[in-house]
């Protein structure tokens, strides 16, 4: 019973050092946004403060999940700290209570709030940042866009039994299939060497199920004339929902979807690292946490009345910004494909983990 109400303490602090970490750092994120989004927005056009105000909230749950790793740091950071101030951690480790019960609460609560963000906070921020494209659309444009209208040109590569097809587009249509003004690159392979069969610029393409209906076309072939066609059927691997998010960056396709975007991408013979990267990082968001509240814990073993403790805190908060930035260096290098999507997403927070782990234990027990 008295194991538990311990437990209970520790995990009551941590929650509320946390709690408090996320109400400043919250604040001052959606405060710098809301300045952002009235910079972007407000100066190109006529809306009101609530709208700004709005729009910055649909933006909020995926910025809050990048803060996630900071907030648990100083929240576990400010939690372990007033302890050790207290002299609470002294009376703890005198009645025999070991650290690695100590960290257990933290752990588990960094770990809970890892899983809540990648299941939950994750697909909601994907689905709010949406309707903030959409509000922003309507903002500047004067109509809204729906869930799949892109501005930005659009570029799929897919394999064939002779070689493989580059299709580039200026954007994407506003029903999600169709691709305005494309441009077909069809290559086959020839002694290992890519050979470029033919060429086909068109007015528009839609995709159907299993094959592209390219209208207003214009087909070029090496040594013969351009030929117009003004309907031409092409197969295709490609299905809706690879084209679909196509047209969106991976940090906003939904948790819950990215299995599903990465199985249809595979299947059309897509590029799927950037996928596989994203759903590698949430994967490892609550080890991440994890490796936060270790970093915050054993920046505050040190005893207030040996000095020093405040300075070893800070080392914990600066500990805690090169874990930050150095799992955004390898998650830039796997998107370079210099490392692989699970290298990239689990390298630092194991690392990591495993550094705070290590001076733990031999603080604890030397």
């Amino acid at each position: 019973m008295i194991v538990s109400r311990i437990g209970r303490y520790l995990a009551v602090q941590t929650l509320t050092g946390i709690i408090g970490a996320f109400a400043v750092i919250a604040s001052v994120i959606l405060l710098i946004d809301f300045v952002e989004t009235s910079r972007d927005v407000g100066t190109r056009t006529q809306i009101t403060s609530l709208d700004v105000v709005g729009m910055t909230l649909l933006k909020a749950p995926l910025l809050l999940q990048d803060t996630l790793p900071f907030v648990v740091l100083f929240g576990v950071l400010w939690a372990f700290f007033s302890l050790n101030r207290r002299s609470e951690l002294i009376v703890l480790r005198a009645s025999g209570y070991s650290i690695w019960r100590m960290i257990a609460p933290p752990l588990v609560l960094a770990g809970l709030i890892g899983l809540f963000a990648m299941m939950a906070l994750n697909p909601l921020g994907a689905a709010t940042n949406a309707a903030f494209e959409r509000v922003r659309d309507t903002a500047l444009n004067g109509q809204a866009s729906d869930d799949v209208v892109g501005s930005d040109p659009i570029w799929l590569r897919e394999r064939t039994t002779q070689g493989y097809i580059i299709i580039g587009a200026e954007r994407l249509g506003p029903d999600g299939v169709t691709l305005e003004r494309p441009v077909f690159n069809i290559y086959r392979t020839q002694d290992g060497a890519p050979v470029l069969e033919r060429r086909i610029d068109a007015q528009s393409a839609r995709l159907s199920p299993s094959f592209w209906i390219i209208e207003n076309s214009i087909e070029r072939r090496v040594d013969t004339a351009p030929l117009e066609i003004s309907t031409l059927t092409l197969p295709t691997a490609i299905g809706r929902q690879a084209l679909f998010e196509r047209a969106r960056t991976p940090g906003g396709v939904s948790f819950w979807r990215l299995p599903s975007v990465i199985a249809s991408a595979t299947e059309a013979g897509l590029s799927v690292r950037a996928y596989q990267l994203q759903w590698h990082s949430l994967l490892a968001l609550p080890l991440v946490l994890m490796a936060s509240a270790l970093i915050a814990i054993a920046a505050t073993l040190r005893l207030v009345r040996l000095g020093g403790a405040a300075a070893f805190a800070l080392t914990g908060g600066a500990a805690g910004f090169i874990l930050y930035f150095s799992q955004e260096l390898l998650i830039s290098l796997g998107q370079a494909g210099t490392l692989s999507a699970f290298s990239a997403a689990w390298s630092t927070p194991i690392l990591f983990s495993l550094a705070a782990l290590y001076y733990i234990a031999t603080t604890e027990d030397g």
